[in-house]
């Protein structure tokens, strides 16, 4: 080995000090940046853990003396009407996203990009779920985050088999995912004869085994979950989340989770720093407000993978090449003392928000919670002292002579008991009035006001009868739209401020990890994909199923359109210019999904195949060429008459001919017969008839000729 040059040395502590130097300012870095966020987050937490408890029902709590505790939950009334629009207006059709194709030849690409991430978002990390703790966290504490990451992780399975047969057992030992932990071979000793030789071979044969294997599979796949909004750390200075100088998800995970995710366990061990306390002092209520029976401590394991450690992922622009360019690093720490893993850059932030109500400049904006909470704060009051005076009313307080009255007898409020006296009117009730019909009108003021603020009535969720039967359409529908612009309004902040980084967040990963071909179900078929071939710059477009009419008038619209359409390719066939059979499949499709049906491809064909174009028209003769054919037609069937006629009269002579020799052949032997019998005179009627039939072939010459004269006169006639 060669011996290192002082100069190289030199260099080579300057690089580690310098390295070391670097770390350290980044480590100080962190620690700035978290505190800020920590103690500002912890701010926007009080004001979500109380909505939370408001959501719950048990805010506001009770100061009052007297009896009641009546609690008005109007919080949650409000989200729950507005959760299932908000559900039904992404979910209600089968493509949440669709990806917008550059030009004609990219639309089977984009296509096929819409149907598998749908798929991926929907079927693989069941999106519904997700995105209904998102919206929901939305609704009630200001925001909800969801986390889409590319899963490297090691899953590890125990698996238990017996009486497998050799086969099995061979496919199993060649399993490279597959590592035995205990087998256990029954064999039975059998004789063959060789062969060859022809003696006896005695040899143990398995028979069937008995076997323990573990199973390590890498998933390599996008998984997406909904995180607590106290997990999330956000600068105060940031616009959006995007944009946002630093941004952190603090969470707890046990040592087997961190060493799954290809962390050293030493390393792990040694600057865990945490175990068996709060994640964060801070987060304390916001969590307790959600789950009153976590506190927070988690227990104590005996075995090593079992321990949980804080571990959090800072995402932050840091200048760490030291070319006074910051960069999007993330930098992954465990232990209170944010103990530094890993080093890394990142693309794209792999946390979504959803904001109900964004505030401009600024990251965290509003949720109807806020808006609700002094409604229910003040309609909690009025309705539990209007309970109180009530009961006042009904068990009003008893004026009584002290020492005439059995006092005993005085605080037994049963029905019909007696109250001793020493002398009448001893015991007198000091009645209260009743005034809760007073705070009726007060009520009716709040219950309005919260229909100003948030759009949602009885009379829009279709509770107040009187209200709907007493109206005209005309009002009713106005009604219905009001609160129905609230929903709209709050579903496209989350289109366009979430739902869009969502699904590229996905795209992107897919893109860039997935290497290889996967086959998912499509339309009842399975279809290859290969995202490696993927162009990840198109524009995403979000389905949001919101407008200012009602499901049943949508149907009506589409149902009318169908009706327009129907007449169209009737009458002007399916190649006409304004309607072809995909636009009326899209309608069909568009109305069974309306009804209730996520599969519109068991009623209809969803994607109709091009229609074949119509053969070319001949080109039509003009009137000369018209004219010229039907002259000579006319000349064709005066030859073919002409050619009739001619052999028409040819045969007639043929036949005249053959009936006047046969009446004259009859003649003759007449005669002949007639001569033997008066003069025994023999005539040779062979002789005769020879004579005639040489004269007959003659006149059948004549008559060839004299057709073909006559064919020939008819010609030169017509022409």
């Amino acid at each position: 080995m060669a011996k290192k040059k002082p100069e190289q040395i030199e260099e080579e502590i300057e690089m580690q000090v310098s390295e070391e130097t670097n770390l350290l300012n980044l480590s100080g870095v962190l620690k700035a940046e978290m505190d800020d966020a920590r103690d500002f987050i912890h701010q926007v937490g009080e004001e979500r853990a109380e909505s939370t408890e408001y959501y719950l029902g048990n805010e506001p709590e009770s100061t009052s003396t007297l009896q009641s505790e009546f609690i008005s939950t109007d919080v949650r009334d409000t989200v729950l009407f507005m959760l299932p629009s908000i559900m039904r207006t992404f979910f209600g059709t089968k493509k949440v996203v669709e990806f917008v194709p550059k030009g004609v030849e990219d639309i089977p690409l984009a296509e096929q990009q819409t149907d598998y991430i749908n798929h991926i978002i929907q079927q693989k990390n069941n999106g519904f779920q997700v995105l209904y703790s998102a919206f929901k966290d939305a609704l009630v504490r200001k925001t909800g985050f969801v986390k889409v990451f590319w899963d490297e992780s090691i899953e590890a399975t125990m698996h238990e088999y017996s009486n497998l047969e050799p086969q099995s057992y061979q496919a199993l030992v060649l399993d490279p995912d597959v590592e035995i932990i205990e087998e256990e071979i029954t064999q039975e000793t059998i004789t063959t004869l060789d062969p060859i030789t022809g003696e006896e071979v005695t040899q143990e044969v398995p028979v069937s085994i008995d076997m323990t294997i573990r199973r390590v599979k890498q998933k390599n796949q996008v998984c997406m979950e909904a995180i607590p909004p106290e997990e999330v750390l956000i600068s105060r200075h940031a616009k959006d989340l995007q944009t946002a100088s630093y941004v952190a998800h603090r969470m707890i995970k046990s040592v087997s989770d961190l060493v799954a995710m290809g962390y050293d366990p030493e390393e792990i061990e040694a600057h865990s720093g945490y175990g068996g306390s709060a994640v964060d002092p801070e987060s304390y209520d916001e969590i307790k407000a959600r789950n009153p029976f976590d506190n927070m401590v988690y227990p104590d394991r005996n075995d090593a993978g079992g321990k949980d450690i804080l571990y959090i992922e800072h995402y932050l622009f840091y200048d760490f090449d030291g070319d006074d360019i910051d960069e999007r690093i993330r930098v992954c720490t465990i232990g209170d003392g944010c103990h530094i893993l890993n080093i890394d850059s990142f693309d794209d932030l792999p946390i979504v928000m959803f904001c109900p109500d964004p505030e401009p400049h600024t990251a965290i904006g509003s949720c109807p919670a806020d808006y609700l909470k002094p409604i229910q704060a003040a309609k909690s009051q009025i309705v539990r002292d209007t309970l109180d005076s009530l009961g006042h009313s009904i068990f009003p307080r008893m004026a009584v002579v002290e020492g005439q009255v059995n006092i005993d007898d005085v605080l037994n409020t049963d029905i019909g008991q007696p109250i001793r006296v020493r002398a009448p009117g001893m015991v007198q009730p000091f009645s209260v009035p009743f005034v809760g019909k007073e705070a009726f009108p007060v009520l009716g003021y709040l219950d309005e006001s919260k229909e100003n603020r948030t759009g949602v009535s009885k009379a829009s969720a279709g509770l107040n009868a009187d209200a709907l039967q007493s109206s005209t359409k005309a009002a009713v529908s106005a009604t219905m739209s009001g609160a129905q612009g609230r929903i709209e309004l709050i579903c496209r902040h989350f289109a366009e401020g979430g739902m869009k980084d969502l699904f590229g967040l996905v795209n992107n990963l897919v893109i860039k990890h997935q290497d290889a071909q996967d086959i998912f179900r499509l339309n009842g078929k399975f279809v290859p994909v290969d995202p490696r071939y993927w162009d990840n710059n198109k524009d995403i477009v979000v389905n949001v199923a919101i407008s200012k009419t009602s499901d049943d008038e949508k149907f009506t619209i589409l149902s009318q359109l169908a009706g327009k359409q129907e007449q169209i390719l009737s009458q002007l066939g399916v190649q006409n210019p304004l309607v072809s059979l995909q636009q009326y499949s899209n309608t069909l499709s568009r109305m069974i999904e309306m009804a209730g049906f996520k599969d519109p491809e068991s009623f209809i064909n969803t994607q109709v195949p091009p229609i074949p174009p119509a053969p070319p028209e001949q080109q039509k003769p003009d009137a000369a060429e018209i004219l010229a054919q039907a002259e000579a037609m006319k000349a064709q069937n005066l030859a073919q008459k002409a050619i009739i006629d001619a052999e028409t009269d040819r045969m007639k002579i043929i036949m005249d001919d053959d009936r006047s020799r046969d009446i004259e052949e009859a003649s003759i032997r007449l005669k002949a017969a007639e001569l033997l019998a008066k003069y025994g005179t023999q005539v040779n009627i062979a002789e005769i008839n020879s004579i005639m039939e040489r004269d007959r072939e003659s006149i059948r010459q004549n008559a060839k000729q004299q057709a073909q004269g006559l064919f020939s006169n008819n010609v030169q006639q017509n022409l």
